[in-house]
């Protein structure tokens, strides 16, 4: 069979043809894909501190002890930078400190997907009791995204049981409120 110069392959403007129609579909797709990647960073970052948050108050449960929840400075206390190391530890004593490693229970390191922010008032920490409740230290951890975008926003709350529960978009509007009902917003 005898072949053509025509028949050997495809013209210039047949791949250019090609080239735009992949590149209108890449147009598409990316930013859909880029908000399910943002997506599933915020689920993954609210399950960890959810499980951390119970792991501290069932430990305080379990062991008929004190367990604080803080992020920890380089010295082992806690600090306001909520974007340092979180640790729940045993802290019969209410030092807010680990003095030795046989305190910790869990430590979460910090990642570069996102800020997290604790309204603890006027606590640096959140702190459970023997009966896995939070007296005096109750409050919020909001996690934002680096990008800023409030509709990526979580926030748990942390009630009075030491229950943490999730802040939802009660308005519709795709950004979660806050315990005041204010839209939660990321800076």
């Amino acid at each position: 069979m005898k072949f053509s110069s025509r028949d050997r392959g495809i013209t210039l403007v047949e791949l250019l043809v090609v080239v735009v129609i992949v590149a209108i579909v890449a147009m598409q797709i990316i930013p859909s894909f880029t908000r399910l990647l943002s997506a599933s960073d915020r689920h993954s970052e609210i399950s960890d501190l959810i499980t951390l948050i119970n792991l501290a108050r069932n430990t305080a449960v379990y062991e008929q002890t004190t367990v604080t929840l803080c992020p920890v400075d380089g010295t082992s206390h806690c600090s306001r930078d909520w974007n340092l190391p979180l640790v729940a530890f045993r802290d019969p004593e209410r030092t807010r400190t680990v003095a030795t490693p046989s305190q910790i229970i869990w430590q979460r390191q910090t990642n570069n997907i996102g800020k997290i922010h604790g309204a603890t008032g006027i606590h640096t920490y959140f702190r459970f009791n023997s009966s896995g409740l939070a007296y005096g230290a109750i409050g919020n951890i909001t996690w934002c995204p680096d990008n800023g975008d409030s509709t990526l926003a979580a926030q748990i709350r942390i009630n009075m049981g030491g229950r943490p529960t999730l802040a939802k978009d009660r308005d519709g509007d795709g950004i979660v409120e806050d315990s005041e009902g204010n839209p939660v917003v990321c800076s």
